[in-house]
């Protein structure tokens, strides 16, 4: 009886215990809807409005010195009563302003520099002319009715708005955020797959990619590669040409391969040289591949942008010290000509063609040698493989540079991290 009795009194103090908690919660979110009340500025809304908004923060705020023994279930009805004066008012107002600045940016002189169709500004005007009218006849409206006008609203507007986008180069897919916060995206439109390209004969492998290639595909060269030069008896690979066609693809459809290194210190591992080519828009990973790679070759055509995101731990082995910190902290592009003079490129031809057949007659000039002597004499000149790997992915400080101020000149101790995007 007693270890019962003992038994049934624990259990009443967790009931008590876990009472408490809800209530405990349910006054803090009463606080922190009453302070945004109470803080936000509504000197845009209508007097009646504002009044009407004060009167309601006073009255709970005025409940709540009275009742600071409340039950949760009377917490939760005042902040109920609460959040529903306070959507009704605010989001009203926040409709008809959705409106108006939709109509703004859809007048003929804004319009000429956005990407829609006639038809397609003539559909958002007319929903957002519809939605500004039926805000502004129903004052009265209720929380519900107000969100069920908006998402009707919305409907229409984004599937348009999505469409412009991707005519701007914008990317569509599935963002998943996993548990541990990090986030992996995957695109609807599947990026061209690399292709490797094998020359027995010279024992030469060529690798075309771009910047979007999935971790999958990379990861099924690397491994054939692996096979190759492990089970050859002479060795097959003996020298890799790495065709990078630069696309400036969008952030989110860079793999982990690319963004972290481990595509070129897999390469690396498995190849005694690496002769480079690139050729399109040298921006983001198309950096890493680049400076990856023993011997650099790059049409006349190529955009280098500034700063590099994506850069090896060796980069001041590279290209020198001076060169690195003018390629991680200055912003804006480089011409060819100065990235050939600070060597960061060996040679330079006039079109893509012209470059990627010196990429393919360089590496053939390295195969030409025993694997061995090869392999040994890259040993003694080139970094290590794993010095490959993206620094600034770990310290992204390397990036930072001065703020400019309004007059446009910069500010002294003063630093904000650039994007290229």
């Amino acid at each position: 009886a007693y270890r019962r009795g003992a038994g049934f009194s624990l259990h009443l103090a967790m009931v008590a215990d876990g009472d408490e908690e809800a209530r405990r919660e349910a006054k803090e979110l009463l606080d922190y809807y009453l302070g945004m009340l109470e803080d936000g500025d509504f000197s845009a809304f209508a007097a009646v409005d504002r009044d009407r908004l004060r009167d309601g923060a006073k009255q709970t705020s005025r409940w709540l010195g009275q009742n600071r023994t409340a039950t949760t279930a009377e917490l939760e009805t005042q902040r109920k009563e609460l959040t529903d004066l306070a959507g009704q008012i605010i989001g009203r107002y926040g409709i008809a302003q959705k409106c108006k600045e939709m109509l703004e940016s859809l007048d003929p002189e804004r319009a000429r520099s956005r990407s829609l169709e006639a038809s397609e500004t003539e559909k958002l005007q007319q929903v957002a002319a519809d939605t500004l009218k039926w805000v502004q006849g129903h004052e009265d409206a209720d929380c519900d009715s107000l969100l069920a006008r908006h998402r009707e609203m919305e409907s229409v507007v984004n599937p348009v708005l999505a469409d412009e986008a991707v005519r701007t180069g914008a990317v569509t897919g599935k963002l998943y955020i996993r548990k541990d916060g990090t986030q992996h995206f995957e695109a609807d439109a599947k990026p061209p797959p690399p292709r490797l390209l094998l020359d027995r004969e010279r024992n030469i492998a060529v690798i075309e990619l771009d910047e979007a290639a999935s971790d999958e595909d990379l990861k099924n060269i690397i491994d054939t590669l692996a096979v190759l030069t492990a089970k050859a008896a002479k060795g097959e690979i003996n020298a890799a040409v790495l065709n990078v066609k630069g696309t400036g693809a969008s952030p989110m459809l860079i793999g982990h391969m690319l963004r972290s290194g481990a595509f070129i210190v897999g390469l690396r591992s498995c190849v005694s040289a690496i002769v480079g080519c690139v050729t399109g828009r040298v921006v983001g990973p198309a950096w890493a591949l680049l400076l990856g790679a023993d011997y650099r070759i790059a049409s006349s055509e190529v955009e280098l942008h500034l700063p590099i995101t994506t850069a090896p731990q060796c980069l001041h082995h590279i290209v020198g010290p001076a060169v690195a910190t003018h390629l991680c902290m200055d912003a804006g592009t480089m011409s060819v000509t100065d990235a050939l003079g600070l060597g960061i490129f060996h040679e330079v031809h006039p079109g893509a063609d012209q470059a990627s057949k010196a990429a393919f007659e360089m590496a053939s000039r390295i195969a030409g040698f025993a694997r061995n002597s090869t392999r040994l004499t890259m040993m003694a000149l080139a970094r290590d493989a794993d010095e490959f790997v993206n620094s600034i992915q770990d310290n992204p400080k390397y990036l930072y540079i001065p703020r400019e101020s309004l007059d446009g000149h910069a500010q002294k101790e003063v630093r904000a991290v650039a994007t290229v995007r």
